[in-house]
């Protein structure tokens, strides 16, 4: 052991090396954020859906700040007529600049490019399966000039 003059003890011989994180500064872990780090950056982002059902006609459903809810009922933002679809059967909602789909409970579920979800990120060229309605996700994010 080597003891310096400012009373430190160190269990090897190598000198000005701190004996724990704490006294090198690096002890707690900051989380930094985009916004708060660059300031605003101006992102011109459009997403829509391409909805598929059993016959070869596509609509084509343009996402906003607003959730959409997806099901059998009338009052769904996006009504799929389909015995297999629960009532209230998804929704996709806007959080922190990212696009999710959620399962609101349904009985037969929803699948993201195969896999069943309970929630998730949705990303561009995403499939999603709801019921036999497939639904492509699109996504275009670019820098807007200001």
């Amino acid at each position: 052991m080597d003891k310096k003059s400012d009373g430190s003890i160190y269990a090897d011989n190598t000198d000005d090396r701190p004996s724990s994180e704490e006294e090198s500064g690096f002890a707690t872990t900051v989380e930094v954020f985009r916004k708060t780090t660059f300031g605003e950056i101006p992102i011109k982002q459009r997403a829509y859906l391409e909805v598929m059902g059993l016959d070869d006609n596509k609509e084509v459903i343009e996402l906003g700040e607003e959730e959409v809810i997806i099901g059998r009922s009338p009052e769904c933002g996006i009504q799929l007529s389909f015995k297999n679809v629960s009532r209230m059967h998804a929704r996709i909602f806007l959080s922190n600049e990212e696009y999710q789909i959620e399962d609101l409970n349904s009985t037969n579920g929803i699948y993201v490019n195969g896999i069943k979800v309970v929630k998730c990120l949705l990303r561009d060229h995403d499939q999603i399966e709801i019921g036999k309605v497939k639904i492509l996700f699109n996504e275009e994010k670019m820098l807007q000039r200001t």
